[in-house]
C-alpha cells in the first residue's frame, strides 16, 4: 500500500508506506518567529519532512525566508486556515496535515506548535521511536465519560466561540462575552444535546501527539465522522482523535493505557499547574534536559530566551558530533 488516499485501513491492521525511515512533522506557528527558525533548524534532518501551518490572518510571515531555512528536510506549507482560539481550526489543520502527509507515508508524524522545541538530538528521538514502533503517543486528560463541563463542549452548539478572543474589543464583548454564554443558557434550558449518542464515548486531552501511518490512515478514512464532530463545539482539537482512538483498535496501541493525565504519554513537557501552560524557564533547564521527554512547550523568547539558547545551543552540538 503505497499510501492512505488509494487506501486505508479500517483498524489497526499492519500496512507499508514507502518513507517508512521518515517522519513528518506539522508545526503550527503564530508567532515569535525567531523561535521558529530555531525549532526549524532542530528538527532539519534528512530523516524529517516538515510542514508549517501559518493562521490566514498573519500579516508579516515571510514565507520566501522560511522556505529556504531547512537545508536537509523538505519543507512544505499547508493552505492557510483560520485557526481563532475554541474553534475547530486547528483540528482542521491536523486533518489536513494527515491527509497531505499520509499520501507520502512517514513511520511518524509529530504535531507541534510555533512555541515548542525537541529536548533531545534527532539520533536519539529517531531511536526512541524505532524501539517503540507501533505505538500511538496521544495524551488523554481522563478516559470516557467525560465531566459534565468538558462534555457541554460538544453538546451544545458554540456559535459565537471564534469571538470570544477577537482583536475588536466591542465584538468581543457583544459575541464572544453576552452572546457566546446566553445561547449556551438557552440551548441548556431546551435540553440540547446534540453528542447524546457518543455521551459514554468522548474524551479529551491535549492536541499535541505523535502518531503511526496506519493511524493517519485510518483517520484519513473516517474523516467525515470526525467533522461531523467539529462543527460549532468548542476546543475539539482536544477531543476528536482522543475519541477516534478510544473507541477503535488504535487503543490497544497507546503508549500509556492509563489515560491519567500524564504528558509523558504524548512525549511532551507540558506544565498546565503552574500557567496557561507554563512558560518554561532557564532554571527549568535540568528538569527538562534529565526528562524522559522527547520535546517541551512552551517556550517564549519574550519571557525567558536563555533557556531557548541554552537548549538550542545543545542540541545544535550534539547533531554536529
Amino acid at each position: 500500500m503505497s499510501n492512505c488516499n488509494e487506501h486505508g485501513p479500517t483498524n489497526g491492521t499492519s500496512i507499508i508506506n514507502p518513507n517508512a525511515n521518515k517522519h513528518a512533522y506539522l508545526i503550527i506557528a503564530f508567532n515569535h518567529w525567531d523561535l521558529l527558525e530555531k525549532l526549524l533548524h532542530l528538527l532539519d534532518d534528512k530523516r524529517n519532512d516538515i510542514y508549517i501551518h501559518i493562521n490566514k490572518a498573519i500579516k508579516d510571515f515571510d514565507f520566501d525566508y522560511f522556505s529556504n531555512v531547512c537545508k536537509k528536510s523538505d519543507l512544505f506549507f499547508l493552505n492557510r486556515l483560520d485557526t481563532s482560539w475554541g474553534t475547530n481550526g486547528l483540528a482542521l489543520v491536523t486533518m489536513s496535515f494527515y491527509e497531505k502527509a499520509g499520501s507520502k507515508g512517514y513511520s511518524y508524524y509529530h504535531v507541534l506548535s510555533g512555541m515548542c522545541l525537541p529536548l533531545k538530538n534527532q539520533n536519539d528521538i529517531h531511536e526512541f521511536f524505532t524501539k517503540n514502533a507501533g505505538k500511538e503517543f496521544i495524551h488523554y486528560t481522563l478516559p470516557a465519560p467525560i465531566p459534565q463541563r468538558i462534555y457541554e463542549r460538544y453538546s451544545l452548539y458554540h456559535f459565537f466561540a471564534k469571538y470570544i478572543r477577537s482583536d475588536n474589543r466591542f465584538i468581543q464583548i457583544l459575541l464572544g462575552g453576552i452572546l457566546e454564554p446566553l445561547s449556551l443558557k438557552i440551548q441548556k434550558l431546551a435540553g440540547v444535546d446534540r453528542q447524546k449518542k457518543l455521551r459514554d464515548q468522548l474524551c479529551y486531552g491535549s492536541n499535541w501527539y505523535s502518531i503511526t501511518h496506519n493511524l493517519v490512515c485510518y483517520i484519513n478514512t473516517h474523516k467525515d465522522e470526525a467533522e461531523k464532530l467539529l462543527h460549532y463545539t468548542f476546543a475539539p482539537d482536544e477531543c476528536w482523535l482522543q475519541t477516534m482512538v478510544y473507541n477503535s483498535s488504535f487503543a490497544e496501541s497507546l503508549f500509556d493505557k492509563s489515560m491519567q493525565d500524564s504528558y509523558m504519554a504524548s512525549l511532551r513537557a507540558i506544565d498546565w499547574a503552574r500557567g496557561n501552560p507554563y512558560v518554561w524557564r532557564k532554571e527549568d533547564y535540568s528538569y527538562l534536559m534529565n526528562s524522559d521527554f522527547l520535546f517541551a512547550r512552551k517556550f517564549n523568547p519574550d519571557i525567558d530566551s536563555q533557556i531557548i539558547e541554552m537548549i538550542y545551543n545543545k542540541l545544535i552540538i550534539e547533531s554536529r558530533e
